[in-house]
């Protein structure tokens, strides 16, 4: 039984906690979309910028806060985006125009983008090597928490109020765990910027060196596909429900509430994968991105049932889940004898929401234009080339130094 000392224990809890409030504030828009595209008297393409205007900020605001956490305080960093986004929300339930709510969600990205990374740089500076996968994988479960505290939360508040109640509940919910969890953090006596001794160097890598002669390109373009497909189940989730199988919002919020819970064992089937493999993330990527494609092809056959639709689209769901963790923590890990843990992770997250970005306004577009049996093709293709390039990245790393 892997064992936890107490400065780990108390830093995991606290990541945990903090992560699962970020996610709060930025996983209650897609029960609202529909209700904020009819308060408007938008269309599903335009309501779609929401999504898309947090992910390019979100993304481009990733590559910066990669570099900052290499250097800064985690909890100063986390502190700025997690209470920056709660006051993003409150904001953006008492906007009276949807331009406004579209400056502000782009805001929310930029915050957004100071929490992830301070977490990656926690885990490979301040636990050991024999917890460090255990601990990667348990914070992977704040997607899960967050999306379903989320979901229910903003799917309830929207179909038994409004959606800006619902945008303004989670914004305070998030505050309840937030604080806490900072204050915690702050405690606790820790240099976040120090290397261990097995990671110790006089300089940084350049990061021209990471993109020149280690595997880096072929991982981000693996990224962005996994952000294309599974933020497009998360963002589009409600209203395609309603749009292909003829339920309305309260009915598709009870089902959609599904998609976490088997996102969980999405995250359980990474980890088996990862280590039936031998830890090698690259194997277990593979096969995760191969059976996201062959269940993505299956969709569109399963649209007139409405149960296998749902099996299906959950067990998509399911498979970029469990990449997650692979793709942002423990890939990224690998970095660390040229000293860009935290740089890597944060391209390569900020690559997973340039994929993102796609799967709010473009997505929506295809749904618009040719229908959602578009989309639902769209996420076999790219995860079908995905799997050939992940696949090329172990053959890649194989030969690198820096790997």
């Amino acid at each position: 039984m892997k064992r936890y000392t107490k400065t780990e224990w108390s830093l995991l809890i606290s990541c945990f906690f903090a992560y699962t409030a970020a996610y709060i504030t930025r996983c209650n828009l897609s029960p609202s979309l529909d209700a904020i595209a009819k308060t408007f008297g938008i269309s599903t393409g335009e309501v779609g910028l929401l999504p898309t205007c947090f992910a390019i900020p979100y993304a481009l605001g990733q590559v910066f806060s990669g570099t900052l956490a290499d250097r800064q305080p985690a909890p100063r960093l986390m502190m700025i985006g997690l209470l920056g986004s709660v006051l993003v929300n409150i904001l953006f339930s008492l906007s009276p125009f949807f331009p406004m709510l579209v400056v502000l969600w782009l805001i929310n990205g930029i915050l957004q983008s100071l929490i992830w990374t301070p977490i990656v740089r926690i885990l490979a500076v301040h636990f050991r090597d024999s917890v460090r996968d255990s601990a990667t994988f348990f914070v992977s479960l704040t997607l899960i928490f967050g999306y379903l505290i989320a979901w229910a939360l903003s799917g309830l508040l929207t179909s038994l109020l409004s959606w800006r109640v619902a945008i303004l509940a989670s914004g305070l919910l998030a505050a309840a765990l937030a604080i806490p969890s900072l204050v915690c953090m702050k405690r606790i006596p820790v240099d976040y910027r120090a290397l261990p001794p097995r990671q110790k160097s006089d300089l940084q890598a350049p990061v021209k060196h990471l993109f020149l002669r280690t595997n880096l390109i072929l991982l981000l373009l693996a990224c962005f596909a996994n952000g294309y497909a599974r933020d497009g189940i998360t963002n589009w989730a409600a209203k395609l429900l309603m749009d292909t199988q003829g339920i309305d919002l309260s009915s598709a919020v009870g089902i959609i509430l599904i998609i976490p819970a088997v996102n969980f064992l999405g995250i359980r089937l990474g980890e088996v994968s990862y280590r039936r493999s031998g830890g090698n993330a690259y194997i277990a990527s593979a096969v995760l991105f191969g059976t996201g494609a062959v269940l993505s092809l299956v969709l569109p056959s399963a649209l007139g049932r409405l149960w296998v639709f749902v099996i299906t689209l959950v067990g998509t769901s399911a498979m970029t889940y469990g990449l997650n963790p692979l793709l942002t923590i423990i890939l990224p890990m690998q970095f660390s004898s040229v000293n860009r843990v935290a740089t890597a992770a944060g391209l390569m997250d900020a690559m997973i929401y340039v994929g993102s970005s796609f799967s709010g306004s473009f997505a929506g577009y295809l749904a618009d234009q040719i229908g959602w049996n578009a989309v639902f093709i769209s996420w076999a293709i790219v995860g079908a080339l995905s799997t050939a390039i992940v696949a090329a990245a172990g053959h890649v790393a194989k030969k690198t130094e820096a790997l």
